[in-house]
């Protein structure tokens, strides 16, 4: 007669397969998208799409953003900078970069917070499309085109679009970069599933209009989630969000260089998480949690229960097994390079991670970055 600890495990793995098989099956529904590249031209300034870039002391970032604009294939775009109150020299690198842009204005944010400096920098905008990124990332050049070409077609409220990690060479980087696009690849499948659950704002876009109908539930209160909470909002309301399958399209971002600064960038995306409504995001994050949660609990019961070692080790591999499968399926799109000893690092430290994460989220301060 199976025990309670074996029926637990066994209902947690099954809700987790089908989690993952959900993503997957999502994943393989949405089509890869090839632009066929043609000269955009534009009547009117609402048609253009409008790039906002929020910047808070970002002067060793912005360079690079700044020449990758540059070589943007489409330089029909306008591009608005806005200033959160930087205090380093964001101000003069944005005011020697307008030069390069035939329509580019700054704006100074009105209150401090990346939610208020978006928000001015939305409100500014011309366009009706409106395209956004992080001041420390790098766009292929390629990018607004493919975003472009993609509304053209799908005529979406918001535009899921991916994003991976610079290639680290330390054992922490490649780590965090298997770790991030399980996380991207996750958000991808879930909204070819039609449970779309995550997305980025460093590579996300929108129409104006769905943004000013999403602004009172975007949670001003809270530091970050100006992404998800836009998603959660337009999903609730029944509006289309596409996900953008493209290289193409691709954004690359920085880092974590220390565990530190990565812990607490997780912990400050998972503090806004007590304000989601969303069934399919709650649920997600309820069975991530569960089986992690699982694994440690089996884990110290089994110092003192020796028999729990077998249950703890078979349902640490089929997890395992799971989770490698998954990344097979996406490695290709994000390149990844899956080495064994990486994922099975990953493995061990992911539930220490998330239930670390969980807790201290509880504790953060909402209005410090």
């Amino acid at each position: 007669m199976f025990d309670l600890p074996v029926i637990i495990s066994v209902f947690i793995l099954i809700a987790y397969l089908a989690l993952i098989v959900a993503f997957v099956r999502g994943w393989a529904k949405t089509p890869f998208f090839d632009a066929e590249f043609t000269s955009i031209q534009h009547q009117s300034e609402r048609e253009r799409p409008s790039v906002v870039v929020c910047c808070r002391n970002e002067t060793h970032h912005l360079p690079a953003l700044i020449e990758a604009l540059r070589s943007q294939h489409c330089q029909s775009f306008e591009l608005i900078w806005v200033n959160d109150h930087s205090t380093d020299q964001t101000q003069q690198v944005l005011e020697d970069s307008l030069i390069y842009f035939t329509d580019a204005q700054i704006i100074q944010s009105p209150l401090l917070g990346k939610k208020h400096a978006q928000r001015a920098g939305i409100l500014a905008a011309k366009g009706e499309f409106i395209i956004t990124t992080d001041a420390d990332c790098v766009p292929s050049s390629t990018w607004i085109e493919t975003m472009v070409n993609f509304q053209s077609q799908q005529q979406a409220d918001l535009i899921i679009a991916p994003v991976k990690f610079y290639r680290g060479k330390s054992l922490f980087t490649q780590i965090q970069q298997l770790e991030f696009a399980t996380l991207v690849g996750s958000g991808m499948g879930a909204a070819g599933s039609s449970m779309s659950i995550f997305c980025n704002a460093a590579n996300m876009g929108f129409t104006k209009q769905a943004w000013i109908d999403s602004a009172d539930d975007l949670h001003e209160e809270e530091i970050s989630g100006d992404d998800v909470f836009l998603l959660h909002s337009i999903k609730q309301r029944k509006g289309k969000v596409a996900v953008l399958k493209s290289m193409q399209a691709m954004v690359i971002t920085g880092y974590q260089k220390t565990l530190k600064s990565f812990f607490r960038q997780r912990v400050r995306w998972t503090s806004k998480s007590p304000k989601y409504k969303d069934v399919d995001t709650i649920a997600t994050g309820f069975i991530v949690a569960a089986i992690n949660l699982l694994l440690l609990v089996l884990a110290a019961l089994a110092v003192f229960q020796l028999r729990l070692w077998l249950l703890f080790g078979v349902v640490f591999l089929l997890k395992l097994l799971i989770d490698v499968l998954f990344l097979m399926i996406i490695r290709p799109f994000f390149q990844l390079r899956i080495r064994a000893l990486h994922v099975l690092l990953l493995s061990l430290f992911y539930p220490v991670y998330v239930v670390g994460v969980g807790v201290f989220s509880i504790f953060q301060n909402r209005r410090k970055w």
